[in-house]
């Protein structure tokens, strides 16, 4: 039986959170849920989520759960679209949960802008006892001219390029949903081969497509900033896994395109430049310079060293406009340019020492 949408829950050793995930999406009206399909696809957890699941299942007719074997979060994505039924797409991290009546938010606005290919909202930033507003937008509007898309697309990769929501990233599924038919009609599906930004890569490639983005300011999410959690966990391998990133892009976006006859591309690849000094930041805290990495600090400073000096590194922080970064991140682009190793490992110390 078709339904309204599809609720894509990736699950993978969340026994501590997907109770909680669960039961903000099934605790509803029986008249919403009548609209609802609930996919949890189990990625080979070794805990107790997939049993958690199961028990769930048991008791809401709309629930389904998939046990597949460990392949990563893309791939347990694209099963989902696989699965679906709904007309329409939303992807929900298992670690996170949704408002009350945020089920019923999301399908009465997609009800009401039927003819859009995403609808994009805002939510919550949750951190220990703390919450902030995750806010990408001033007032509700329908994103329908291309430069505003292009706009768009860019700040999914950096999102000072998407001037309303300051430094909000954009990347992630989770605060849009997607019309079923776009995401099948344009074989959008989230980059198995990327175990890193993958969902942001997924992004980039639906604002390249979109024809019309409804942006809502309903808040129906709330986003756990978990500071264990794999994202934020040491990465001694992230530089290997965001060059598979940048191939990807360039190789489909960028290389093949000549950049002085297309402002667009030309705007979207200063975005990519940006993004690329932001990644090579992250990797002084997830990688070269993490607690758990045990490198001797002339050997992490020589790591960095070698990393500005490859492509695409050393062409970003050559091309990057410092006045399209943020302040830390132009002083990084400069020290960058310098292939300055021992000042980008005191200026992570100096960062990290005031954040």
């Amino acid at each position: 039986m078709a339904k309204l949408l599809s609720v894509i829950i990736p699950v993978y050793n969340v026994e501590k959170y997907i109770t909680k995930c669960l039961e903000s999406i099934l605790v509803q009206d029986s008249n919403i849920l009548e609209k609802v399909d609930v996919i949890v696809i189990d990625d080979g957890s070794t805990d107790k989520s997939g049993a958690i699941a199961d028990e769930f299942a048991a008791n809401y007719p709309c629930l389904r759960v998939i046990h597949k074997k460990n392949a990563g979060v893309a791939a347990a994505r694209n099963t989902g679209i696989d699965n679906a039924c709904g007309g329409w797409l939303y992807f929900v991290d298992s670690d996170d949960w949704l408002e009350n009546g945020g089920v019923a938010d999301i399908c009465r606005e997609i009800e009401q802008n039927s003819d859009a290919d995403v609808l994009f909202m805002e939510a919550y930033q949750n951190k220990g006892s703390s919450q902030k507003k995750w806010e990408h937008f001033r007032a509700d509007t329908n994103l329908t001219d291309r430069d505003k898309l292009i706009r768009l697309q860019c700040g999914v990769l950096y999102s000072r390029f998407w001037k309303e929501c300051g430094n909000i990233p954009l990347a992630a599924p989770w605060d849009k949903v997607y019309r079923r038919d776009f995401v099948k009609n344009n074989n959008l599906r989230f980059c198995e081969r990327l175990k890193v930004l993958d969902d942001m890569v997924f992004n980039y490639e639906v604002f390249s497509v979109a024809k019309k983005v409804a942006c809502r300011k309903i808040k129906p999410y709330h986003y756990r900033c978990v500071t264990d959690s794999i994202t934020n966990s040491y990465k001694p391998d992230r530089v290997s896994q965001d060059m598979k990133v940048w191939e990807y892009l360039f190789s489909n976006y960028y290389d093949s395109i000549d950049m002085s006859e297309r402002a667009d591309t030309r705007l979207l690849q200063r975005a990519a430049w940006c993004r690329i000094v932001k990644s090579f930041s992250i990797c002084c805290r997830l990688c070269f310079f993490n607690d758990k990495n045990e490198d001797s600090t002339s050997d992490k400073v020589s790591y960095v060293k070698y990393v500005l000096d490859i492509k695409p590194y050393q062409d970003a922080f050559r091309k990057v406009r410092l006045s399209d970064l943020e302040w830390r991140l132009k002083i990084m682009a400069i020290v960058g340019r310098l292939k300055f190793g021992w000042g980008v490992y005191f200026l992570y110390a100096a960062f990290r020492a005031i954040s």
